[in-house]
């Protein structure tokens, strides 16, 4: 007899109801509709603008935002200090110091808006530079942040928001030095991607570029991945800017050939890097090994 022809009436129906409940519940989480607040799609754009300021006058700029989602939505914008941390530039929005106080000179004509999908919107500000700003680089970032519809501000719903960062030079004793400290680059690397690192130090008071151009060969000379990139290095701060050919293949003997350009002073260096997994590295030594004790045994022989 099966398990459940062994169950009482009672504890049939009691099985019964429970499956019931259960395949109800399934069935409420698959057709739940979706909200708002899970389809729409906010961008912004440009993701980072730069203006050259003077002190105690008034800048204009302006940002694109874009819904590139399928629901309409509002948003407003705001401005925020913008920093980074660390040699790996976790950025941070809270942090004020001297030179994140662009934040206070934004001022927008208006701070709500509303977009249809496919829509976008061009937002002007204008940045009231004081006369007493100091010479140098002043940084901040614009949000836009999506709302709660009409009816929803009860929900528990997560906001979206993109940011712009602005990159403003006031004028004067503007001073622009910097170097590249090291680069790193380990021989041996157990899996992809293969990687290599450099370490640029800003020691004047404004940001510059740093551009890096990078090229892998193999041991003939032939071009297996290139790229080029420039990276900003904030004033007072070292940046570790890293390399990664995501697509390596898992074994190769490989030159990494890089150009770290700083203010028009480029850095060049070459290392070799061999892609391997750690169990090829032990087989090898097996072999190795079987081999030395193989030839020991044959000189007994003799």
């Amino acid at each position: 007899m099966t398990g459940y022809s062994l169950l009482t009436r009672s504890s049939k129906r009691q099985f019964v109801l429970w499956i019931t409940l259960g395949l109800a519940a399934m069935t409420s989480l698959l057709t739940m509709p979706v909200s708002a607040a899970d389809t729409d799609s906010v961008a912004v754009s440009p993701g980072m603008q730069r203006i050259e300021a003077k002190a105690g006058e008034t800048e204009t700029g302006k940002f694109t935002v874009i819904n590139d989602g399928a629901t309409p939505y509002s948003f407003i914008v705001y401005s925020r200090p913008y920093s980074v941390t660390n040699e790996n530039y976790d950025p941070q929005f809270e942090k004020t110091s001297k030179n994140t106080d662009l934040y206070q000179w934004v001022k927008f004509a208006e701070v709500s808006y509303r977009l249809a999908p496919g829509e976008r919107i061009e937002i002007q500000y204008d940045l009231h530079v004081p006369a007493a700003a100091a010479p140098g680089g002043h940084y901040g970032v614009i949000f836009a942040e999506t709302q709660p519809e009409p009816g929803q501000e009860a929900s528990v719903l997560r906001k979206k928001r993109v940011g712009s960062i602005v990159l403003a030079t006031v004028d004067g004793d503007v001073s622009r030095e910097g170097k590249v400290l090291s680069s790193a680059v380990p021989f041996w690397q157990t899996s992809p991607p293969l990687t290599a690192s450099n370490r640029v130090e800003n020691s004047g008071n404004t940001d510059f570029q740093a551009n890096v151009l990078t090229k892998v060969t193999d041991l003939f000379g032939s071009v297996k991945y290139s790229e080029q990139k420039d990276y900003v290095v904030y004033p007072g701060t070292i940046r570790n800017i890293t390399f990664n050919w995501t697509n390596a293949p898992w074994f190769g003997l490989f030159k990494v050939n890089q150009t770290v350009t700083v203010l028009d002073t480029p850095t060049n260096t070459s290392h070799f890097v061999l892609l391997a997994p750690r169990w090829l590295a032990l087989v090898v030594i097996i072999l190795l090994i079987v081999g030395a004790g193989y030839g020991l045994l044959q000189r007994k022989r003799r």
